[in-house]
């Protein structure tokens, strides 16, 4: 009888822990120099994130039984070299603008944060969530934020230009944001994602839409996406700034935003001794007055992998909102695997611009844990 009590209690005690939430800790750092010349103007500094946003991962999944897990999922930026801020604040009393003194971006859960659960029938997350806009950097797998965060987004890597950059990819996130990805099957998955808007009056109000289909089967990835952003108002309150009804609160101040149409595309083929890229990315802004803005960028890329390197070389044709011509973007990058956890990388990035060229060199060190 004892034995069997004993036996009984074992079961119970396994069957609660398996019942346990799992939760693991994971992230990088990322530490690098970078020296730019625009127009002759040369700076040289000191960045966190180049190759890879430095990071801190806590995420965590629960067995609900019958196939169905819950999970959970927190991202937070790090700033691994002042750790100082470089956001900008607008104050409501007047037109004055100052940096903070701590970066917003290292807030916990400022890169992402949602519950959700898993089963047969996909997967559905609720919270702060990526924009799911992704199809133009597939043509540039491995490099594509090689230079995001170098000097600000007007030295970003091609695809994540200011002047090709889609409205959702610079602003990363999407606040009260639902997504639901089906089951992939034969290698096909969707995704739908929606945002709401929190406008005052009107939920609908700067919300935004997205569709993404993508297709994975061997040596082939294909991503297309289509998003479309609902205008909205001013508010009047206050001092009008950039951000979104949906990033503020009612009281808040936001400038008019006009709807956002955006479309891309990726597609990447390894060949084995290479892995060849190409990317498109079409943007369409519509004031609340009717002007249409349009901007896209196309490129393509190349990785060679050789040994414990691997060399990409990457070529866009932008159109930009910011200059009256077209112009191109060549970046040059490698990276050096000491280990799977430790990498370090270099690139060149070089714009011919309208407005006047621009290049930039960056060296760095990234370590995963």
């Amino acid at each position: 009888m004892k034995k069997s009590l004993i036996a009984l209690a074992a079961l119970a005690a396994v069957t609660a822990a398996s019942a346990q939430s799992t939760v693991t800790v994971r992230g990088n750092i990322d530490v690098g120099l970078t020296a730019a010349n625009v127009n002759g103007t040369k700076t040289t500094t000191m960045t966190s994130g180049l190759a890879s946003t430095s990071k801190l991962i806590i995420e965590g999944t629960e067995d609900l039984g019958g196939g169905m897990k819950a999970k959970f999922y927190t991202e937070t930026g790090l700033l691994a070299t002042t750790h100082l801020g470089t956001s900008v604040t607008s104050s409501t009393a007047s037109t004055t603008t100052y940096v903070s003194a701590e970066q917003s971006s290292t807030m916990i859960g400022s890169r992402g944060i949602y519950v959700g659960l898993v089963g047969g029938f996909g997967e559905i997350n609720m919270g702060r969530i990526p924009h799911q806009t992704g199809a133009f950097g597939i043509g540039f797998a491995g490099v594509q934020n090689a230079f995001s965060n170098a000097v600000g987004a007007g030295s970003a890597h091609p695809g994540q230009n200011s002047d090709a950059l889609l409205t959702s990819q610079s602003q990363g996130r999407a606040n009260n944001s639902f997504l639901y990805t089906t089951p992939t099957i034969s290698g096909i998955s969707a995704k739908i994602q929606h945002s709401l808007g929190g406008g005052t009056g009107d939920d609908s109000a700067g919300s935004r839409t997205t569709y993404v289909l993508g297709y994975s089967n061997g040596p082939i990835a294909l991503e297309a996406m289509a998003s479309e952003r609902s205008s909205y108002a001013a508010n009047a309150t206050g001092d009008a700034n950039s951000f979104t009804p949906a990033q503020t609160g009612a009281w808040s101040a936001y400038a008019e935003g006009a709807k956002v149409s955006e479309a891309a595309f990726g597609a990447k083929y390894d060949l084995g001794v290479a892995v060849l890229g190409l990317g498109y990315a079409k943007q369409d802004s519509t004031s609340i007055a009717g002007a249409l803005t349009t901007l896209s960028a196309t490129g393509v890329s190349v990785a060679l992998p050789v040994g414990p390197w691997t060399l990409v070389g990457g070529y866009a044709r932008i159109n930009p909102v910011s200059n009256a011509a077209a112009y191109n973007s060549t970046s040059f990058s490698g990276q050096y695997a000491f280990s799977k956890r430790t990498t370090a990388y270099a690139a060149f990035r070089s714009n011919n611009q309208a407005s006047g060229k621009d290049s930039l060199n960056i060296i760095g060190l990234n370590h995963v844990f």
